[in-house]
């Protein structure tokens, strides 16, 4: 059986890199240096091409397509052992490196681990299902390995899928971890014994730490990405991004003042960093305290004014805190910037409300409804305004919509109860306060409004009830706001 062996055109290449290098005169030395490696390998000369990588290598230590260039010399040379050296390295450099993978299953192959051969090409079809060379070595491993008891099994022909890639800056900030080893069933748990083996090579790599945290935070394991990321942070401690993301970390555990610290720490040295600011108000707002919270949301805004999320959590914050005016002026600032979504006009509505401004609060609610007919949170805040202004009719018809949208909800089926009392309608007001009761049993003006209830319906009923039941009728009555959620993205 033989593979089709390709080889890349290695003045295409050349091209390529040369149009990618026009920017820092530090990029195109190395680069430089890594184009020269190219070209004397294409030569045949392998010790002078290894000198160039090296050069490019000193000035571009943590580039994953240097090491694996520097691995196909090695492999061409038939050492081996340094082969699979660099090109584990470019893999802990890169874990999403699928050349790298590629090639080291190219080696593997060649030692006779069949096994773990396969299984970097199949890390590498992982990451790419259409990484041509992979999956023709992998066809061919399978085949070759397919044989009866007791054959000899037939000598494996070597696959020859090396190339040379353009250089690329690396970049650590990314928390999408594919990459998988062959140690362990699920994807998740392969990447991390491959990031594993990846630290025993390069025990202080920044990126590998990084990139093993990342995959225990895929699967929850907050205590494992923490002591990654904090491995990271010794490593390189000006590293603001695996900071930042270290402390939305410590938020989801409820470490608030290790989050606090490290946006801290963030801030003393991007001082404007706004999307730092938000996430410290949210961590402030997460641990109560909201004066903190809002000092941080209003850095950030003053900093980024048309981030809606900074002006949307304020609003909130305003609201709850009795500053009417002031949130007012945010959830204004969010249509203003967003155009406005349900949301948005609805609490802007419960703000005027609040403020006793029920004309505007109106408006907003049905703007608000507008936007999304479907919403209920608009619509039973309209229904109690209607309420309160005697329009029952009109509340009974918004409170109905709700009903229907949402038949879960006791308190919309306790105020159609209230609501149809009000104008007559006793029967169906008693079978929204059973409804209600069906929903929630310890409703108690539920209970006893249908007590009194009965007791109107004496001439149609049998069921009398005691008179120590009966009490005033009430609405229960409260503005619903949407409270959003706090944008806690990774870095």
């Amino acid at each position: 059986m033989k593979l089709n062996r390709r080889r890349y055109a290695t003045l295409g290449l050349i091209a390529i890199l040369s149009v990618a290098a026009a920017t820092a005169s530090a990029q195109v030395s190395y680069r430089e240096q890594n184009n020269r490696g190219v070209s004397l390998y294409n030569e045949g000369r392998y010790r002078e091409a290894l000198d160039a990588f090296d050069s490019a290598l000193k000035l571009s230590p943590d580039s994953s397509e240097i090491h694996n260039n520097i691995g196909i010399v090695y492999d061409e040379m038939n050492d081996l052992n340094n082969a699979s050296l660099y090109y584990r390295k470019a893999i802990a450099l890169d874990p999403a490196n699928i050349d790298a993978h590629n090639n080291l299953g190219v080696v593997f192959y060649k030692q006779g681990k069949v096994d773990q051969a396969m299984a970097e090409w199949e890390i590498a079809l992982e990451i790419d299902p259409g990484y041509t060379e992979a999956k023709n070595n992998l066809e061919t491993a399978r085949a070759s390995a397919t044989t009866s008891a007791g054959q000899t099994v037939i000598p494996r022909p070597t696959p020859d899928a090396q190339r040379f890639v353009p250089v690329s800056d690396i970049s650590i900030g990314e928390t999408e971890i594919t990459v998988q080893a062959y140690q362990s069933s699920d994807p998740l748990s392969k990447s991390i014994v491959m990031l594993k083996q990846a630290l025993e090579i390069v025990p202080n790599d920044p990126i590998a730490h990084y990139n093993l945290g990342a995959a225990y935070l895929m699967k929850n394991m907050l205590d494992g990405t923490i002591a990654e990321w904090e491995k990271t942070l010794a490593l390189d401690p000006r590293n603001n991004t695996v900071r930042f993301n270290l402390a939305i970390v410590y938020t989801r555990g409820r470490q608030y003042a290790k989050a606090v610290y490290h946006l801290g720490e963030l801030l003393k040295d991007s001082p404007n960093d706004a999307m730092a600011f938000y996430i410290l108000g949210a961590v402030y707002s997460k641990a109560g305290d909201h004066e903190n919270a809002i000092k941080a949301w209003q850095r950030s805004s003053n900093i980024n004014p048309d981030y809606v999320p900074t002006h949307f959590s304020l609003g909130v914050s305003h609201l709850m805190r009795g500053d009417f005016d002031a949130s007012i002026r945010e959830w204004k600032q969010v249509v203003a910037i967003s155009g406005g979504d349900m949301h948005d006009y609805n609490n802007l509505g419960v703000a005027y409300a609040q403020k006793g401004m029920i004309d505007e609060a109106i408006n907003a609610w049905k703007s608000s409804i507008r936007v999304d007919p479907s919403y209920i949170k608009a619509r039973t805040n309209l229904g109690i305004v209607y309420a309160q202004r005697g329009m029952f009719h009109a509340a009974i018809k918004e409170w109905e919509r709700s009903r229907d949208l949402d038949p879960s909800d006791a308190t919309t089926h306790y105020n159609l109860g209230v609501m149809y009392t009000n104008i007559g309608l006793l029967d169906q007001a008693a079978m929204s306060y059973k409804r209600t009761l069906d929903i929630d049993p310890a409703f108690t003006e539920a209970l006893n409004n249908l007590g009194t209830l009965y007791i109107d319906l004496q001439r149609k009923s049998d069921v009398t009830m005691p008179s120590s039941w009966r009490k005033p009728i009430e609405l229960r009555l409260k503005y619903i706001v949407a409270p959003g959620k706090l944008t806690l993205r990774y870095r």
